[in-house]
């Protein structure tokens, strides 16, 4: 051989491909490493159900900061190389972290960091196509919507997550179909709404991120709600129902009793004022913005039904 020749690991490092070959061995090793382990993935997971079944139930304070720690964890995932299947998961995760903080955002008042958890859920749900995050996200688009007045985009929101055609949303957008429509005084579509309501699928049992079940204790609280709204025949009857099927000091058993307050400011007004004071009682201890909303608009009523009482005896 001739003396000059460069032997083939020289010629190698002249042309760089030993230094791209320890870049490669450098990337080999970050793609081995870089997914959570199984056991990280299952603790996920539990914690996504374990936040949707206390969405309306714990305290924001004891939420928000556990949410929003495992939010940032996964985002920093997702900056990994991570494998295709592990990379789909976390992005699942992701878009339930982050409904969840847009409905705590909702409930707090936040409207501006809600929108964008909401574009964020959207997003992470179209990179993945999924049929029950897509639906999830839209029904955030109505809570969103509903808080800040904006009826009809509610119920557009609310018909786009229906449509997703996804067992365990059917109960959640027609709810905010049937509050939407109470509040407008549209019958017909209310109506239609407790139709769509009453008949939706049985989901007990079934473990999914996002809402909690829907079930009856939470179609009474709409029911009632709605029919006080309304002023409707059978109304103070819905309210006790739901009563009767809420737990005291919740979320829950406030909307009944807020229901119940609605449909007994004329006739029976002590007995609203007893159901006020424990809504507030409930309040203090479980903030809302939502039913606080709520309890507002039947103050409202209430110092207007007294002004008018007080024009009457003066006049008399």
């Amino acid at each position: 051989m001739n003396g000059l020749e460069l032997s083939p690991t020289r010629a190698s490092d002249r042309l760089g491909l030993a230094s791209a070959g320890r870049a490669a061995a450098v990337l080999s090793r970050e793609i081995t490493f870089a997914d959570p382990d199984p056991v990280t993935l299952t603790e996920l997971d539990d914690r996504l159900h374990r936040y949707a079944t206390t969405l309306f139930s714990a305290p924001h304070t004891t939420l928000v900061g556990p949410v929003i720690a495992d939010w940032r964890r996964v985002q920093a995932a997702l900056g990994r190389r991570l494998s295709p299947t592990v990379h789909a998961e976390l992005t699942r995760v992701a878009g339930y972290l982050s409904f969840s903080l847009g409905m705590l955002a909702v409930d707090t008042g936040d409207d501006t960091s809600a929108r964008r958890f909401a574009t964020l859920t959207e997003q992470f749900a179209a990179q993945l196509d999924d049929r029950l995050l897509t639906g999830t996200a839209h029904s955030l688009d109505a809570a969103i919507a509903f808080v800040t007045g904006r009826y009809a985009a509610a119920g557009n929101a609310a018909a786009k997550a229906a449509a997703v055609d996804h067992p365990y949303l059917h109960g959640w957008a027609a709810a905010v179909q049937v509050t939407v429509a109470a509040a407008t005084g549209d019958e017909a579509a209310l109506d239609a709404a407790l139709n769509r309501l009453r008949h939706r699928p049985t989901v007990l049992g079934l473990r999914h991120p996002g809402w909690p079940p829907f079930d009856e204790v939470r179609e009474a609280c709409v029911v009632a709600d709605a029919m006080a709204r309304l002023g409707m025949p059978g109304a103070r009857s819905a309210a006790y129902t739901a009563i009767d099927l809420t737990t005291p000091a919740t979320l829950d058993r406030g909307w009944a009793l807020a229901s119940l307050a609605a449909t007994t400011l004329r006739r029976d007004p002590a007995v609203a004022q007893a159901a006020l004071l424990e809504v507030e009682d409930i309040l203090d201890k479980h903030p809302s913005r939502v039913l606080t909303l709520r309890m507002n608009e039947i103050l409202m009523l209430t110092s207007a039904h007294a002004e008018r009482a007080s024009r009457r005896a003066g006049a008399a």
